[in-house]
């Protein structure tokens, strides 16, 4: 298992050769299939997991933001750290293979595969032998969790690079997002990390420290888990990111967190019950995101910001081929409202021909948050 937070770097072009990152940030029509459970036997927290949803984008969304979900969550693990990075599997330059740690793994268990267990009949040699063959395939499946949560600017600031990272490596990676532990704020502390965040490219208002500012992550993470619940996780976590992050305003109200929830059409009394019921985990991660990947059953997890690179050197190493992303009105399409920063991120534009490009597709619209513009078709 790898986890790893890569850095992500704004600027006014888009990323090439090295310099993976850029300087900016997905919704729904991908279903999300539901990880009913991904956790690590964490030291110091309480060890009532929550659900997961993999990477999803939005569809057709005007004013709610869904987007492509990443996200489960890894046991706390030492930061991979920065080191040099592996070539970009240039030829002709020798690379070293990252290093990796043997931190415990989480259960990952999809929807599908809830319950298939206890019908299973105890049987055959060629049954054991099927069993060995699917054993074999989820070693070989690449897991990639992510632990947010909603006032995490730097979470937010990531989004461009896990956008690129979808669309790139989408078919060949399982991609998940999971509520991180709740954990108590300081607001002064806070408020420092979204004015360090601004320098990644996603809007920031770090004023939203300034007004009553939360003591505790606990009810937007429950917010989230709910929204999870109906496969909408991370539509609805960048909903609370483009408004609480982007815009400064005040989500940790439960009134507001409902409004949310009724714009992207969730199941309002549904939502209210599990905001009540749901339990979630305490303790402390680190700087977010907690990135936390698997490749044949090894672990690596980084905490903080992430670079493309960082998943690219992972992926050369395994063999994984990078893929062309779709094209912008398919991408702008499935996960808009998209931000300019994650157009240029994906494209490897600059955010000239970014906007240029969103500008030229027929029956797009955008609207501002936090002086950057987010499209939608």
């Amino acid at each position: 298992m790898f986890v790893f937070l890569g850095s992500y770097s704004g600027g006014g072009g888009g990323s090439s050769g090295d310099d993976d990152s850029q300087d900016e940030e997905s919704t729904d029509n991908h279903t999300q299939t539901g990880v009913d459970d991904f956790s690590g036997n964490d030291e110091g927290s309480d060890d009532s997991g929550t659900g997961v949803g993999p990477a999803a984008g939005s569809g057709n969304s005007t004013g709610s933001g869904g987007g492509g979900g990443v996200i489960v969550e890894p046991p706390i693990g030492e930061d991979a750290g920065d080191g040099e990075e592996a070539g970009d599997g240039k030829k002709g330059e020798e690379e070293k293979q990252p290093e990796t740690s043997d931190t415990e793994e989480p259960d990952i268990e999809s929807e599908d595969d809830v319950g298939k267990s206890n019908d299973a009949e105890e049987g055959t040699d060629e049954e054991d032998d099927d069993d060995n063959d699917e054993d074999d395939e989820e070693d070989d499946t690449v897991v990639v969790v992510q632990e947010v949560d909603a006032l995490s600017a730097m979470s937010w600031g990531v989004q461009p690079v896990m956008k690129r990272v979808e669309e790139c490596y989408g078919e060949e990676i399982e991609l998940f997002y999971k509520p991180a532990p709740v954990r108590e704020l300081d607001p002064k502390q806070e408020k420092q990390r979204w004015i360090d965040a601004k320098q990644v490219g996603m809007p920031v208002d770090p004023s939203f420290w300034d007004n009553d500012p939360p003591d505790s992550i606990e009810l937007v993470n429950k917010a989230f888990e709910a929204a999870t619940q109906q496969r909408r996780g991370v539509d609805y976590i960048r909903e609370m990111w483009r408004e609480g992050v982007g815009a400064g305003r005040d989500i940790n109200d439960r009134e507001v967190l409902v409004d949310l929830a009724s714009d992207l059409g969730l199941d309002l009394e549904r939502f209210e019950k599990d905001l009540n019921g749901v339990e979630l985990k305490t303790g402390e991660r680190g700087e977010l995101p907690f990135t936390f990947m698997k490749i044949q059953g090894k672990s690596v997890p980084k905490n903080g910001r992430l670079r493309y690179s960082d998943f690219r050197t992972q992926f050369t190493f395994q063999g994984i081929d990078e893929q062309e992303p779709q094209e912008v009105q398919d991408f702008v399409q499935e996960h808009g409202p998209v931000a300019t920063p994650e157009v240029i991120e994906v494209y490897e534009v600059t955010r000239q021909e970014a906007v240029q490009r969103l500008e030229d597709l027929d029956g797009i619209s955008s609207f501002e948050v936090g002086g950057e513009r987010f499209w939608s078709l």
